[in-house]
């Protein structure tokens, strides 16, 4: 009896807690963000520096410099009239690359990390040239609720559905050192992702007075999708393709995200109406990203091990947003 009855107080809290603000009438929201972004990720290392032919000497691994770009976000949602729920609908894309050019000094060679048969011939360049583009895009259908635990404190639950689409190409061309003339090697890669799965979130919002507050965010995504690979090595010169690998293969990708910074809201008098002005720091970690395969074993040739390099994601953003 006492279970039950605690059953039904429980129920009954909830329902008050849950339906006692009801928003007067439904109405759309859009939003749009501006962002300023750096990607950076594991296991994209593309030549030893060293002083020496013959063995490692004052060697250092020569890594790419990950530039900053601009993305953007936009979506559109729909304000439920009972309760304050909410759906959004939005898209995230961002387009990004790094650049490398060296060439050697004061006697120093470069030992490829890529190519298929350096190991056994003690193969060594004296200039390499790489290349890294990125292609991230993220698709977001999100139902959220505010509960307004104190007059200044917002906790807002967020749950949905994410698909994920993650491009990756890297290109390396090694130059001179003791390289046949005019069959200087260039490997092409091809690293793409495409996934599906929830996402849970939840963000609070610390309310100081004449619109303005303190807000942050975390949410974690679980997408399960196809991982293709497609690696290529071949000559300059003479065209001669020395290596073709495939690969394809499922997989769960984690990511978690985080942001937080400071806003600022005005709502019109004698409507739903309001504006939303948020300036913040956004971070991306998306795991093991990085599936290319190196060659570990050259007289075997068919040993290879995968990377599993994490992509992280960090800067900026600047977001607007109007409710009709």
């Amino acid at each position: 009896m006492l279970k039950m009855l605690f059953f039904y107080l429980i129920t009954l809290a909830f329902i008050v807690h849950t339906y006692g603000d009801e928003i007067p009438k439904p109405g759309f929201f859009t939003q749009a963000e501006l962002l300023y972004l750096q990607a950076e990720e594991n296991g994209l290392s593309y030549a030893v520096e060293s002083s020496s032919s013959s063995h490692l000497s004052h060697a250092r691994a020569k890594n790419l410099d990950f530039e900053w770009d601009f993305g953007f976000n936009v979506g559109i949602g729909y304000r439920i009239s009972h309760d304050r729920w909410r759906l959004l609908l939005q898209f995230t894309s961002l387009q990004t690359h790094a650049d490398a050019h060296h060439k050697v000094e004061d006697g120093k060679i470069f030992y490829p990390i890529w190519l298929a048969d350096a190991t056994l011939s003690r193969l060594f360049a004296d200039e390499v040239k790489a290349h890294w583009r990125l292609h991230l895009g993220l698709v977001d259908f999100v139902l959220s609720k505010p509960y307004l635990e104190t007059q200044t404190l917002t906790l807002t639950p967020q749950i949905g559905i994410r698909w994920g689409s993650v491009r990756q190409k890297f290109n390396i061309a090694y130059h001179g050192g003791n390289f046949p003339k005019d069959e200087n090697p260039l490997v092409r890669m091809k690293n793409k992702f495409e996934g599906l799965g929830p996402t849970l979130g939840l963000m609070g919002d610390y309310a100081f007075g004449k619109g303005w507050s303190l807000f942050a965010r975390g949410s974690a995504s679980l997408l399960y999708g196809e991982f293709y690979l497609h690696q290529d090595e071949d000559t300059l010169g003479s065209k001669e393709k020395l290596l073709g690998l495939h690969s394809i293969f499922r997989d769960v990708s984690p990511i978690i995200e985080g942001e937080a910074g400071v806003s600022w809201q005005h709502q019109f008098k004698g409507s739903l109406k309001q504006l939303t002005f948020r300036l913040a720091w956004d971070q991306f970690l998306l795991f093991s990203q990085n599936q290319l395969v190196r060659f570990v074993a050259t007289p075997q040739p068919g040993v290879i091990a995968a990377n599993q390099g994490d992509l992280s994601i960090a800067g900026v953003n600047f977001n607007a947003a109007f409710d009709f």
